[in-house]
C-alpha cells in the first residue's frame, strides 16, 4: 500500500533565504549551457516564488537559474529530489558557463559533491548559477533552496539515524517471522518476511537511502529500484494474503490477483534486464504508467477482500484491515503535510511518514500472525487432546472386549470345566471307596487318576483366576486379590505377603481400574514366581482419593532397571501398556541389598472409567 505515492517523489520545503529562482523547460533536450544562459538573459526563464516544481511525467529537461548572495556561513544549493537521473551544475564566470559538477542516478554515489542522500552543491562564489536537471520520461517533482552546510549535515545525520532505527525494527520483524516459520513449518511467515523486506527496500529507495547504502556503485539499478520494489511487494503481498486469509473464495478476485502477481514478477524481471538506453525512451514511460494501473487493481481487490472478510467475522482479515487503515492514515498525513505545510520537511511526519506508516502496517500484521500462530497452536493442542481421548476410548473398548472374552473363558473354565472335574474326582473317590478294590494295581491306578483329575482341576481354577477375577464383583476387589495371592502361596516356593489399604467397598464406576489392577498384580506375582528366585515378597496396594498405588518388593536376584525396560518381555510389556493407558507412572529399582522394587501409581481419570 505504501507504494501508492511513488509518483510524489521526495522533496523538501524549508525556510528560504532571499535568492531568486527561475526555470526553463527544454523540450528539445538539446539546449546547451551557453544557449540556456542566452535564454536567461532574454528573460525566457520563468520566475518562481514557490521554490518548487511539480511537473509530473515529462519528456523535457529543465534548466534552473538563481542568483546567489553570499552569507557569513558556507551555503549549499539543495535539490529536493533524491532521484534525478543527471544534474549538470554550472557557475557563470565572465558571462561563460563553467561546469563544476556532474552527478545524478546515472553515476556512482561517490560522484556527488556532498555525500548526502539528496543532491547538495557547495556555493563558493556569489553570482549566477545554472543547473540542468534531466529526468525526462519520468515523473519530476522538485524543490530547491539554499541552506548552511551545518544545517544540511545535521539533518542528514538525524535522518540516517532514524532510518537505521526503523531498518533494525524491520530486520527484527523479519527474523521473528522466520522463527515462527521454523516452529510452525509454514511458508506464510516467509512470505511476510519477503513482503516486509522488499517493501522496506522500496521505502529506502524512495528516500534515497537505498542508493546511498545498498547499491552506491550500481547507478543503472538506482533508476530501476523503485519500480522493481513496487512490483515485488505486490507479488509477495498477494501470495501472503491468499495464505493468510485461508484462501479466496471469489473466483474473479482470485483469478485477477493471480494475474496481477504473475505480471508483477514478469515486469520485475524485465526491468532488471532493461538497458540504460531504453530507460530514456517513451516505452519506459509507458511501462511506469502501467504500474499505476497494477497498483490500483491491487489496492482495490485487497481492500475489498479485507473488508468483506472482516464483515463475515474473519479476525485475521480484521487485523489486515486495521494494518491497511493505519498505513492509509499515515499516507494521508504525509500527503497533507507536503501539500499544505510550507515547512513539511521540518516535521517528523513530513520526513518519515511513509516509513512510520509501513512499520505500523507490518507491526499490526505481525500481531495478526502471532494471533494466527497462537490459534493454530491451541487448535493443534485441542486436536491432539481429542485424538488422545478417542485413542484412550478405543483402547478402553478393546480392553473391555478382551476382558469380556477373558471373563467368558474364565467363567466356563471355573463353572463348567471346574465343576465337571470336581464331579469326576468325587466319582472316582466314591468308586474306590464303595467297591473296595482288593487289587493293589487297580487302587494305584484309581489314586493316580484321582490325583491327575485333582491337578487338572486346580490348574483350571488357577487359570480361570489368571484370566479374570471371576468373583470380583461378588466378593469385592480386596478379597479377590487375597485369593489370587493365596493361590501363589500354595505352591510353597515364595512367601507372598499382601498389604491392602482402602478398597473397602466395590465401586462399579471403578470396575475398569479394579480389573486392570488385578491383572497387573497377577502379572507381578507370576514374574516374581518365575524369575526372581526370591524367598519372600511383599505386595502393597493403596487406594487414595485420586489415585491407586502399588508397590512390589522381593529379595531375589534383582535386575537392571534400564535393561528390564528395553527388553521386550511379555509380562512387563503388558504391565507397562496398562499403566500407560491410565497415564500412570511406573518405576523399576534395585532393592538393597538384594531384590527389586516396582512402584506403580495410577491416577483416577474420568475418561478411563
Amino acid at each position: 500500500m505504501s507504494f501508492l505515492i511513488s509518483a510524489l517523489g521526495a522533496y523538501s520545503k524549508p525556510e528560504f533565504p532571499n535568492n531568486s529562482f527561475s526555470f526553463y523547460e527544454d523540450n528539445t533536450l538539446q539546449t546547451t549551457a551557453e544557449q540556456a544562459l542566452s535564454l536567461y538573459k532574454s528573460q525566457k526563464f520563468n520566475l518562481t516564488t514557490d521554490h518548487e516544481l511539480n511537473i509530473g511525467f515529462t519528456k523535457s529537461v529543465y534548466w534552473l537559474a538563481f542568483n546567489y548572495s553570499a552569507t557569513d556561513q558556507p551555503q549549499l544549493m539543495q535539490i529536493g529530489n533524491s532521484h534525478i537521473n543527471k544534474i549538470d551544475f554550472y557557475y557563470i564566470s565572465d558571462n561563460k558557463p563553467e561546469l563544476q559538477f556532474v552527478t545524478g542516478d546515472y553515476y556512482n554515489f561517490n560522484q556527488r559533491p556532498i555525500a548526502t542522500t539528496g543532491f547538495n552543491f557547495p556555493l563558493k562564489k556569489e553570482g549566477l548559477y545554472l543547473i540542468r536537471i534531466d529526468k525526462h520520461n519520468e515523473s519530476l517533482q522538485l524543490s530547491f533552496n539554499t541552506a548552511t552546510t551545518i544545517e544540511v549535515l545535521e539533518n542528514e545525520k538525524y535522518d540516517t539515524a532514524v532510518i537505521a532505527l526503523f531498518s533494525g525494527m524491520i530486520i527484527l520483524l523479519a527474523l521473528f517471522a522466520c522463527y515462527l516459520s521454523i516452529l510452525s513449518k509454514s511458508s506464510l511467515y516467509i512470505l511476510y518476511a519477503l513482503y516486509a523486506c522488499s517493501g522496506w527496500i522500496w521505502v529506502l529507495a524512495n528516500s534515497g537511502h537505498g542508493f546511498e547504502f545498498l547499491w552506491p556503485n550500481a547507478p543503472n539499478f538506482a533508476s530501476k529500484a523503485r519500480p522493481i520494489f513496487t512490483l515485488l511487494p505486490i507479488a509477495f503481498s498477494i501470495s501472503f494474503v491468499q495464505h493468510y486469509l485461508g484462501g479466496i473464495n471469489q473466483k474473479f478476485v482470485r483469478t485477477t490477483l493471480h494475474w496481477v502477481r504473475n505480471i508483477s514478477y514478469v515486469l520485475s524481471f524485465l526491468i532488471i534486464c532493461v538497458p540504460l538506453q531504453i530507460m530514456q525512451t517513451t516505452s519506459w514511460m509507458v511501462m511506469l504508467h502501467s504500474l499505476t494501473v497494477i497498483l490500483a487493481i491491487y489496492v482495490s481487490l485487497i481492500l475489498y477482500l479485507s473488508i468483506s472478510q472482516s464483515i463475515k467475522g474473519n479476525k485475521l482479515a480484521l487485523f489486515y484491515l486495521v494494518a491497511i487503515a493505519s498505513l492509509l492514515i499515515m499516507l494521508m498525513l504525509f500527503i497533507s503535510f507536503y501539500y499544505g505545510d510550507d515547512n513539511a520537511n521540518g516535521t517528523f511526519i513530513g520526513r518519515f511518514g511513509l516509513a512510520v506508516g509501513y512499520i505500523l502496517e507490518l507491526v499490526i500484521l505481525m500481531a495478526g500472525l502471532a494471533y494466527r500462530f497462537n490459534r493454530f497452536r491451541i487448535d493443534k493442542e485441542e486436536l491432539l487432546t481429542e485424538m488422545n481421548r478417542k485413542q484412550a476410548e478405543n483402547t478402553r473398548i478393546i480392553m473391555n472386549v478382551q476382558e469380556t472374552e477373558r471373563n467368558q473363558i474364565a467363567n466356563q473354565l471355573h463353572d463348567i470345566a471346574g465343576s465337571l472335574l470336581s464331579a469326576a474326582k468325587l466319582n472316582l473317590s466314591s468308586l474306590r471307596d464303595k467297591n473296595n478294590f482288593h487289587s493293589v494295581e487297580v487302587n494305584e491306578k484309581l489314586e493316580k487318576t484321582e490325583e491327575a483329575v485333582s491337578l487338572v482341576s486346580d490348574t483350571v481354577r488357577n487359570l480361570s483366576h489368571a484370566l479374570s477375577p471371576v468373583m470380583l464383583s461378588k466378593v469385592g476387589f480386596k478379597t479377590s486379590i487375597e485369593k489370587v495371592v493365596s493361590i501363589f502361596n500354595a505352591s510353597g516356593k515364595i512367601n507372598f505377603q499382601l498389604v491392602v489399604i482402602g478398597f473397602n467397598s466395590f465401586d462399579n464406576n471403578l470396575t475398569n481400574y479394579y480389573t486392570n489392577i488385578y491383572s497387573i498384580v497377577y502379572e507381578l506375582l507370576n514374574n516374581i514366581s518365575k524369575h526372581s528366585q526370591a524367598k519372600n515378597a511383599l505386595i502393597q496396594l493403596i487406594e487414595h482419593e485420586d489415585s491407586f498405588s502399588l508397590i512390589a518388593e522381593d529379595d531375589g536376584i534383582g535386575f537392571d532397571p534400564e535393561v528390564a525396560q528395553t527388553r521386550n518381555t511379555h509380562g512387563l510389556s503388558a504391565i507397562v501398556s496398562k499403566v500407560n493407558y491410565f497415564e500412570g507412572y511406573i518405576e523399576l529399582e534395585k532393592n538393597e541389598p538384594c531384590g527389586s522394587i516396582i512402584t506403580i501409581d495410577i491416577p483416577k481419570k474420568a475418561y478411563a472409567i
